[in-house]
């Protein structure tokens, strides 16, 4: 057996199948029919699942536009 990453997984989201998080062998995986996984349930055709929407960041305070005496 062997270890690797998708080379199309960022952060848990495949960018191969937009939107998707990444389940290596599913549907649209570049894996599919390709390999076999040990896990028998790996090896079942699988749709994918939508991946949620990466939270948005707070916005940043502007700095004060207070003038300095130099």
């Amino acid at each position: 057996m062997s270890s690797w990453s998708c080379p199309h997984d960022l952060d848990n989201i495949c960018q191969r199948v937009q939107g998707a998080t990444c389940d290596p062998g599913m549907r649209g995986c570049v894996l599919e029919g390709k390999v076999r996984f040990a896990r028998d349930e790996m090896n079942l055709p699988r749709k994918p699942v939508k991946s949620l929407a990466p939270a948005a960041p707070e916005p940043v305070a502007e700095p004060s536009r207070k003038r300095l005496f130099f």
